[in-house]
């Protein structure tokens, strides 16, 4: 399919513009403080100033909108660009793993999109658009990619297998999400600042005296944890608002957001595993993250790869059966996950062996104890700090409690913990490599560790396993490996 040369919609000058102007803010800022204010400049040339800088950002805006043009020949996307230095990038189309839109809010206004090209194993958008029309953004998906051809002439796609978050499933998603923790932190930082500035020593006992003296502390705290949960919850439900997600042929795709839309197309062949994330808040509840190792997006961010922010253990068959039946795993083992996903998991997965969980609790307990050691001996209030290390010890039984694993025909089910617990479905085709290896102390004991890694560059593995059971995955992979094509299902 042909697509002509094209410029991008007049909004790229603005839309230019503003990424300029937020990039320049903060030495802008730095300048105005250390030269302008000091120097007694009148407002007549401050506002002088501010014109002119603007007329020189918004001509650069139209300069760069204006060299700005793509198009798609031979069967690949072209994009030249560059105001003082051209540069011409080819992407071909089978680079191209997926073509992404998105819509904030001065988009939303003018009815445009800004389209993403994503290819294999990169870290960044291998190029961006930043203003094109929905016609002409559809029709440059059409002519790069194979695409379901059932949807409408609009932003979202319809046709296929579909499904949407009810607004009680994201407001929980929102409150479990546990985003309130670096907001609190944030904000304890920048009052320990502001402490410091009226001149108030570095003694936490004085700290708590002066706030103490002057409101109810252990309201205040309650009050801002409150407030700072909230403002995390509407941030979450604002940004994956409205979110849906369709299977068209051999692509998944996913929109979200309420202010800026988002649309994120996934091929399927690139799906590297399917992981169940249950955060610390969510596992009581029963409720876990499914989300997608995708080869396409490289090292980014885990929001592009949830498939389903919030299900419970008995969706989770129903889902990988509409949305992915390449991993919709036989009865048996679908039991086992259902299980899996449950606290009360005790026989479905095979469990380390019980020489391998004081190993688990001394790697918690010995890193815990070495950074409170300081504390205990420097620090007034320092005696706390002995606690610490056995809260570190029961956090490794803790993990060890949950590790596990399975295999089925060309699956691998692993089960770990960092801070939330996961649980992966990798096929044996997506295995980049994969490593048995021990140290001395697991020798002596007849224990070993392996390590997998996917396309993706994300890394799982099991610590302390049977040397039996690492020389049986060794021999399933290679096995499993030589009857199906590495990378794809």
């Amino acid at each position: 399919m042909s697509f002509e040369s094209r410029r991008l919609h007049l909004l790229g000058i603005a839309l230019v513009f503003l990424k300029t102007l937020k990039d320049l803010f903060l030495p802008l800022l730095l300048f105005l403080v250390s030269q302008v204010f000091q120097r007694g400049y009148s407002l007549f040339w401050l506002i002088t100033g501010g014109v002119g800088v603007s007329l020189l950002l918004l001509a650069w805006g139209f300069l760069s909108w204006y060299r700005f043009i793509y198009y798609v020949k031979d069967g690949a996307l072209i994009v030249e660009q560059g105001v003082l230095a051209r540069k011409r990038s080819i992407i071909p189309r089978t680079r191209i793993q997926a073509i992404d839109l998105n819509q904030g809010i001065l988009h939303r206004l003018f009815n445009i999109v800004s389209v993403r090209v994503e290819t294999a194993g990169g870290n960044k958008p291998e190029a961006t658009l930043v203003a094109v029309s929905r016609h002409d953004a559809n029709a440059l998906r059409q002519a790069l990619t194979v695409y379901d051809e059932h949807k409408e002439e609009g932003y979202e796609e319809t046709g296929g297998v579909y499904k949407r978050l009810s607004f009680k499933e994201l407001f929980l998603f929102g409150a479990t999400s546990g985003g309130a923790l670096g907001l609190v932190l944030s904000i304890f930082s920048g009052a320990w600042a502001l402490l410091d500035d009226v001149g108030l020593e570095l003694d936490w006992l004085l700290y708590f005296s002066w706030v103490g003296e002057r409101i109810n502390i252990v309201f205040l705290i309650i009050l801002v944890i409150f407030i700072l949960w909230l403002l995390a919850t509407l941030g979450v439900i604002f940004k994956y608002g409205r979110f849906t997600v369709s299977r068209h042929g051999d692509r998944i795709q996913m929109t979200y957001g309420l202010l800026q839309r988002t649309q994120v197309s996934i091929p399927v062949r690139r799906i590297q595993a399917v992981r169940m994330v249950e955060g610390i808040l969510r596992q009581p509840l029963g409720y876990f993250t499914i989300q997608l190792e995708n080869a396409g997006y490289g090292t980014q961010s885990a929001e592009k790869a949830i498939l389903w922010p919030l299900a419970r253990p008995k969706e989770l068959k129903f889902i990988l059966q509409k949305f992915l039946p390449e991993f919709n795993l036989e009865a048996s083992l679908e039991t086992t996950l259902e299980t899996t996903l449950h606290n009360t998991l005790h026989t479905s997965l095979e469990r380390l062996p019980q020489i391998a969980r004081r190993r688990y609790a001394l790697r918690s307990f010995f890193p815990v104890f070495l950074v409170s050691l300081p504390v205990f001996i420097w620090l007034p209030w320092g005696n706390f700090a002995v606690i610490l290390p056995f809260l570190g010890g029961l956090w490794g039984l803790w993990k060890f409690h949950d590790a596990g694993w399975s295999l089925k025909d060309n699956m691998l089910v692993l089960r770990c913990r960092s801070f939330a617990r996961t649980t992966v479905i990798v096929p044996s085709g997506s295995i980049q490599s994969f490593a048995v290896g021990s140290n001395p102390f697991q020798r002596r004991v007849g224990l070993v560790s392996f390590s997998l890694e996917l396309a993706s560059k994300s890394h799982f593995g099991l610590a302390d396993i049977p040397v039996s059971v690492g020389v049986n995955l060794m021999g399933w992979l290679r096995t499993r490996q030589a009857k199906t094509t590495p990378g794809r299902l």
